[in-house]
């Protein structure tokens, strides 16, 4: 039977269209997605910091790459060095770079908050490490020490140091849920132990290290009968110190995470700290994004019970050798490397 012109035409343009599609490899299926030669999904996680310079950020910042590299990821790390504006810019490259996830550390949420309602929009899980942000729908979840329970471990401790009580100085620094977590506990719990909190002085973000040193040397020098000095970021301890120098003071330093910065201050007796084991919330952010990857389980809004946060206070006579950590990084990557080895068979 003889075909017309345009059923001729029809015919053809089918062989046409089949052969290209089988040339092509096209199917109605969406690709696979790539795998590592584990098995595992390949992915990219953004990894956003506030400020890259402080000690505590540099611990988590290596833990989450640690762990990375153990399941084959990519970071692209970012640094804001501190700058609000910097901050938002940081965020919004990882968003525009598309990366499959996202870790804050240390995140000041009210200064990405237009950040993290993109990133959600975009079906970035965003997880925030290392240290409280202001609590908000638009972050996936969040891994960090409890601020207000170190808080009232430290208080303990300042109270058996200090029976007497006294005036207490908290230096602080704006937009950090954890630092108003730790003022807001001082403020209610310091009365227990007769001690009487000052107002609160905030140094600036762009100069924590300055201005922590400029506001502990106001302070010392408008009380002369201070009991103690309440540094509430990590850096804020060695920050501290250089003031009881330039004032000839010798005032006790209650302080937060042992930093290498801190414990040199530590192990001379200037500096009493509580601290945790923080950094470790970069390997249980990497655990709940394989699960979440490999398995489908919704990633925990908060700490899994089983990977709860340790705490505990470390004063001259506990502090670790200098080049050594309260926490090693090896001693709570272990348990993840081995429960990784058996899931996942890396």
């Amino acid at each position: 039977m003889k075909l017309g012109p345009q059923r001729r035409i029809g015919a053809i343009a089918s062989v046409i269209v089949a052969a290209a599609l089988v040339l092509s490899g096209c199917s109605t299926a969406s690709a696979p997605e790539a795998t590592s030669a584990s098995g595992l999904p390949v992915k990219t996680i953004g990894v956003w910091q506030s400020q890259a310079s402080g000690d505590g950020e540099k611990q988590t910042l290596s833990a989450i790459q640690a762990a990375a590299d153990a399941v084959g990821w990519k970071t692209v790390v970012t640094d804001s060095n501190g700058d609000p504006k910097a901050m938002a810019s940081t965020m919004q490259s990882l968003i525009t770079q598309k990366v499959d996830a996202i870790l804050t550390v240390y995140v000041a949420t009210g200064l990405i908050a237009p950040q993290l309602k993109a990133a959600k929009a975009a079906g970035i899980p965003v997880i925030s490490v290392g240290y409280q942000g202001t609590p908000t729908d638009d972050l996936t979840a969040e891994y960090a020490p409890d601020q207000a329970e170190q808080t009232t471990m430290l208080l303990k401790r300042m109270g058996e140091d200090l029976p007497n009580g006294g005036t207490v100085a908290p230096l602080a620094v704006a937009g950090y849920y954890g630092i108003d977590q730790e003022v807001d506990t001082l403020k209610s719990e310091a009365g227990t132990y007769k001690f009487t909190p000052l107002e609160r002085v905030d140094v600036p973000v762009t100069d924590i290290f300055g201005g922590t040193t400029s506001a502990a040397v106001d302070v010392l020098n408008a009380n002369p009968d201070l009991a103690a000095l309440f540094t509430t970021l990590d850096i804020g301890a060695q920050s501290a110190v250089p003031a009881l120098t330039q004032t000839g003071r010798d005032v006790p330093i209650y302080s937060f995470g042992a930093i290498p910065g801190s414990l040199a201050f530590v192990r001379t007796g200037e500096v009493t700290l509580v601290t945790s084991d923080g950094a470790k919330s970069g390997f249980i952010a990497v655990d709940a994004l394989l699960d979440y990857w490999v398995n489908g389980t919704a990633i925990p809004k908060t700490t899994p019970t089983e990977d709860a946060f340790e705490y505990t206070i470390v004063d001259k006579t506990t502090a670790p050798a200098d080049g050594t950590e309260v926490y090693p990084e090896a001693d709570f990557a272990k348990p993840f490397l081995d429960k990784w080895k058996t899931e996942y068979k890396i």
